[in-house]
């Protein structure tokens, strides 16, 4: 019996349900000394983030900006006249400012003075007061409006930088600025351009698209890289100036760092590069976004990730990945098991390595039951790790449901609903490249998680009957850890007149009883043609969900990975041209086993029969007057198959397609009468496999009351 039971409380003044953002310029160095800052659960989030309003629909998370000031976190989006704060990372208050710049933003300190500008714009504003208070003014205009994606950097010695890019063929450049007219100071220098050929992560491939932006024309097989969303950084007298490459709709979107002694470079690739790189998962993707400092001098990237509801062009969401810089000054992120529990900043010394929870994966691959199912929707779909495909109900009626066995009893940790809104009347906000927001609703998706060892009797586990938030990746750690085998999620409530649809409906646990392999005998071809391209294959692990490919350009620094499930191979596309590489696999298992269909089982094998009426109707049954046919399609443990209302005329028994089975004149004496003695019999054929007979096809005539039936058994042998 299982026993917990608890209502889960809406924030009443949060705007955020987890972390969102990031961005420093001032320096903060790792302390010696680590601080726990958050003590209280939850202690951890999961990817992507929720980013809203009240009771708003949900916003377009895009490049996303955080700078710590004055011992609280401020979190900046692209679109919105207004912020965030926090004094954690975890509960958010939300700040209306009338006069703060829209666009895609760049917000810096010096001096105790908060300054903001935006791309291709040429004010630049500051804050008056306490930035709680939402107040802005224009403060000074900038020599260009060509600063696309702009970053505006005060160093420690209050010399101000702008570092700006955003195209194909054009570079990211740099360009010192007067901090006090922002009027540029001497000549804007080159730092970079994209170098696809030698960066095999910045690569367009075509396979790779999401979803298409360009959707007045096909993709090429390969294209110049988006080269975009500069960034700096500065750690351990270090710049580190990482770029986004190559499109929000493309897997592998992501980061890239180069590094230089001072903020005008000369900037030298990091052959380590990717930065953050992740294409498989629930939340692929992690681009355009930003690196900063914790109050603990912890580095974590912020990432503009791909998201899709409904009908229309994608749109963006936020993952946050932690990040640090080795002893030997490589930064590098750690985005394995990125889409799974993670704990807040300030909770894990050397997030880098340690910020994974160990909650594993358990609903990936189960089996599904459903009240309903909209065609073109299918059950598994809510299960699959795939953020662009969901089930979906026939309606949006209270009630509609979906449960997952888990294939055994499970100690369940954390839960993670993603919702689509199948056929809403409403267009919903964060579509395309809108922002979203605006609209309220005094509702959104509600609902309730029930759970079970029987799959019959049920306790409440969470209760959410009553949303008021839009939160599409509803993340919910339990306050204790629950046993069960069997989840189920029942619709309460749909908004915008939508059908119930679940993008993926992600269960978490099992802690003591995962399992981490490192696997032996790994094959490694690097492609000699294209030496961006490497192919790998393992010894399969018994049991395992997937595996971790790590690799890297130093035997202690595999610093990227894929994450491949239910496969012991991959061919991946993202190496630097120059370096060797150096691969690591390891298995992961959650204890638990994929529910995989077998389809003779759930559907049936066999063959179809047909049974023709009446004479010269044709070779193989066609020609025939309608309702003249009856075909039924038989199924291995079915053994019995019945041809009803039976009137006296000449029949025909045949393999659909194929050679006659029986036929024969049917008399009103045959088939009108009582009782179930047959009063025609004959064999067909016998049945078996290979060269072994193992039983015999047979048909009988049985009367009825003004007519009879011609009844197919399949006879097995004992």
């Amino acid at each position: 019996m299982i026993k917990l039971s608890f209502k889960v409380a809406l924030p009443l003044v949060l705007a955020l349900f987890i972390i969102s953002g990031i961005s420093c310029t001032q320096t903060v160095e790792k302390t010696e000394d680590f601080t726990v800052r958050i003590t209280d659960k939850p202690l951890t989030f999961c990817n992507p983030i929720n980013l809203h309003v009240g009771s708003e629909r949900a916003r377009r998370a895009g490049e996303p900006v955080v700078i710590l000031y004055q011992d609280d976190y401020y979190l900046f989006i692209t679109g919105g006249r207004g912020y965030w704060f926090s004094d954690n990372l975890r509960d958010w208050t939300y700040v209306t400012a009338p006069n703060f710049p829209g666009g895609v933003l760049s917000v810096a300190i010096n001096n105790e003075t908060l300054y903001a500008c935006s791309m291709n714009q040429k004010d630049v504003y500051k804050c008056v007061g306490d930035p709680k208070e939402g107040n802005w003014e224009q403060t000074g205009t900038f020599d260009s409006d060509r600063y696309g994606d702009a970053n505006m950097f005060f160093d420690d010695d209050g010399r101000l930088y702008m570092y700006y890019g955003w195209s194909q063929i054009m570079p990211i450049k740099v360009v010192e600025l007067d901090p006090n007219t922002f009027k540029e100071i001497g000549e804007s220098k080159v730092c970079f351009f994209g170098d696809y050929k030698e960066h095999g992560f910045e690569r367009r491939r075509a396979e790779d698209v999401i979803f298409p932006y360009f959707d007045h024309r096909e993709y090429f097989p390969e294209e110049y890289p988006w080269i975009e969303g500069p960034w700096v950084t500065k750690h351990n007298g270090k710049y580190y100036l990482q770029y986004a490459a190559i499109g929000l709709e493309f897997l592998s979107y992501s980061h890239g760092v180069y590094v230089s002694d001072n903020p005008m470079g000369p900037f030298e690739y990091s052959q380590h590069n990717p930065l953050t790189f992740k294409t498989t998962g629930f939340s692929p993707g992690a681009g355009h976004g930003s690196t900063f400092h914790d109050k603990n001098g912890q580095l974590w990237t912020i990432c503009m990730i791909p998201s899709n509801y409904g009908s229309g062009r994608g749109g963006s969401e936020m993952a946050l990945f932690p990040t640090d810089v080795d002893a030997d000054g490589v930064m590098h992120s750690n985005t394995a098991f990125g889409d799974y529990p993670q704990y807040y900043p300030g909770i894990k010394d050397n997030a880098v390595d340690n910020n994974f929870t160990g909650w594993m994966l358990l609903s990936l691959k189960k089996y599904v039951e459903v009240s309903s199912t909209l065609e073109g929707y299918k059950p598994a779909n809510a299960v699959d790790e795939d953020f662009m495909t969901h089930w979906s109900a026939e309606t949006g009626d209270p009630g509609e449901y979906m449960t997952v066995d888990l294939g055994k009893e499970c100690d369940l940790y954390a839960l993670q609903v993603n919702f689509d809104q199948q056929d809403a009347k409403i267009e919903m906000g964060g579509r395309g490249f809108g922002f979203g927001g605006g609209s309220s609703l005094d509702r959104f998706q509600s609902y309730t998680v029930q759970v079970s060892n029987d799959n019959q009797n049920w306790s409440m586990l969470i209760d959410k009957s009553n949303v008021t938030q839009d939160l599409r990746h509803d993340y919910i750690e339990l306050p204790e850890p629950v046993k069960a085998r069997y989840v189920k999620i029942t619709n309460v409530f749909t908004h915008d007149e939508g059908k119930f649809a679940v993008k993926d409906f992600r269960i978490f646990g099992n802690p003591d009883v995962a399992k981490f392999t490192k696997v032996s005998n790994v094959k490694i071809v690097r492609n000699p043609e294209d030496l961006r391209d490497a192919t790998l294959l393992w010894d399969p692990v018994p049991g395992a969900d997937g595996y971790v490919v790590r690799y890297g350009i130093e035997p202690g620094k595999l610093y990227n990975n894929y994450m491949v499930y239910d496969a012991n191979t991959i061919t991946i596309h993202s190496l630097n041209k120059d370096p060797e590489y150096h691969f690591e696999v390891e298995a992961f298992d959650s204890g638990t086993d994929y529910y995989r269909e077998v389809t003779e089982e759930t559907m049936g094998r066999g063959a179809e029969i047909e049974l023709t009426k009446g004479r010269g109707r044709g070779m193989m049954g066609f020609g025939q007057e309608a309702g003249s046919m009856v075909r039924k399609m038989t199924h291995e443990g079915i053994n019995e198959y019945v041809f009803d209302d039976i009137t006296p005329d000449f029949y025909t028994l045949r393999h659909t397609f194929g050679p006659v089975l029986w036929s024969g004149e049917l008399t009103a004496a045959e088939l009108t009468g009582s009782g179930n003695e047959p009063t025609v019999t004959a064999e067909l054929s016998e049945l078996g496999k290979g060269t072994e007979v193992m039983g015999q096809m047979n048909l009988k005539v049985v009367p009825g009351e003004g007519s009879g039936k011609i009844i197919v058994t399949f006879d097995y042998n004992k």
